[in-house]
Parts: C-alpha cells; structure tokens; sequence
C-alpha cells in the first residue's frame, strides 16, 4: 500500500462500447446499469481469464494492463488474444441483449506497448493502483480510431506478436498529442496456443442508380465539427 509507483513496459488494453451514450439516452437508468452490469461482467470475466489486470471501469468504457503488477514473457500475446476473446464474447452478451428486446451492442478496441509509471496514486486515506504516462494516452487515441468490433494495435505491440496475428490491413494516422504519423493494424485473429479468430463478413458495396444528396460534418475526435458539407451517397 505505499504510495508511489515505478517504471515499468507494460501492454495497455482499452475498451468501449460504441453508441452506448445515445441508446442509454433512451432508457431508464436501471436499464442502463443493467445493461453495463451485463457487458462487464462478461468482459470481466474474459480479462481475469487472460491475466489482465483492471484498472478501472469508466462507465462503458474498460482500463486493463498486462505486465502489472506482475510482469510475464507472454504480456503483449495475452494482452491481444484477451481483445479477440472479448470480441467473441460480445456474441452471447447480444443474445441476451436481444431477448431483452434491446439493439445489439458494439465495441471497440486499443492496445499499445510502452513505457509507464504504474504504482499507488493518492494519499493515505484514499490509493488508487494505477497507471500514467504518455503511452496510456497514446492507447485511448488507437481505441477512438476502432468501429465496433475492431481491435487496433500500434506498432509496438506488434512488434511484439506479428508472428501469430492475422492483420486485416493498416493505415497511419496522427493522433493528436503525436508529432509523426503512427501505423495501427487492424487485428482479427491469433494463432498459436490461443487459435482465436473474428469471423468477417465481405462488404459488397452495390452502384446506385440515382445518387442521394446529403450534407455532413466531421467528427474530431469526440466532438461535431462547426462545418457543413455537401456530399452525395452513390453507393451502398
């Protein structure tokens, strides 16, 4: 329980439910935490199963480090075959969604490989384990760029499993707080020991035959921009 912390390299794992705000504006709030209380206890019970460690619930959204407190070889494999197993197991918890007549839920996830400072924040009275540093930012900015049912790595972690992942394509992007663009990779599989895969279905993408015109703004980050666009839908 003493207060301070330490440096440590550990994998970061972010998670959070998409649209979760705008349906919980609709119900109740004993809807609403019944419905959290369902997702975490599913997503929990997947992490302790993979060793990771939860390091706070934050409404929809899930903290959990790997290699913290204690430090294994195989971090960073558990860390991204936990994301695919909590993906496979949104499958059961919209099942139950779906017999309790609400809209299936979706969700996204970050992991990233680094340097933090993990130990007791606080004071006496009141500790916290936890974790901080630049990297555990750098994860919430991976997991913004996931839609749901999207796992999202950064170079680091793999780095660290490109030998056992499936990757569904990469692309770079420039997160903000970042001078250079990174490269994330969009995960969907791991072989090994773990065998764990996301089933994907093709989009088929089919031609118009009158276009739709639409306006838009562009979402930075979590808020609506101020602009308005003219654009046109032409195929679906």
């Amino acid at each position: 329980m003493k207060l301070g912390g330490q440096r440590k390299t550990i994998t970061i794992l972010t998670s959070d439910l998409r649209g979760f705000t705008a349906l919980s504006e609709r119900l109740l709030p004993e809807e609403v935490l019944q419905i959290l209380n369902l997702y975490l206890k599913h997503m929990s019970e997947v992490i302790t199963k993979y060793q990771g460690t939860i390091d706070k619930f934050m409404g929809d959204g899930i903290l959990v480090l790997f290699g913290a407190p204690t430090a294994r070889e195989d971090d960073t494999k558990r860390a991204v075959a936990c994301a695919v197993a909590m993906q496979l197991a949104m499958v059961p918890v919209n099942e139950t969604m779906h017999a309790w007549g609400y809209p299936p839920l979706e969700m996204g996830i970050g992991i990233n490989t680094g340097d933090v400072v993990v130990g007791n924040i606080g004071w006496e009275k009141r500790t916290d384990y936890s974790v901080v540093g630049s990297q555990v930012n750098l994860t919430y900015r991976i997991e913004s760029y996931s839609i749901g049912g999207q796992i999202l790595i950064s170079q680091s972690t793999f780095e660290q499993v490109n030998s056992i992942v499936i990757i569904h394509g990469d692309k770079q992007v420039q997160p903000k707080g970042v001078k250079q663009p990174i490269t994330i990779y969009n995960v969907v599989g791991i072989g090994d020991d773990y065998n764990l895969f996301i089933p994907q279905e093709d989009e088929n993408f089919f031609t118009l035959p009158k276009t739709i015109p639409l306006t838009y703004k562009i979402l930075e980050e979590k808020h609506i921009g101020k602009n308005l666009f003219l654009g046109s839908l032409v195929q679906l």
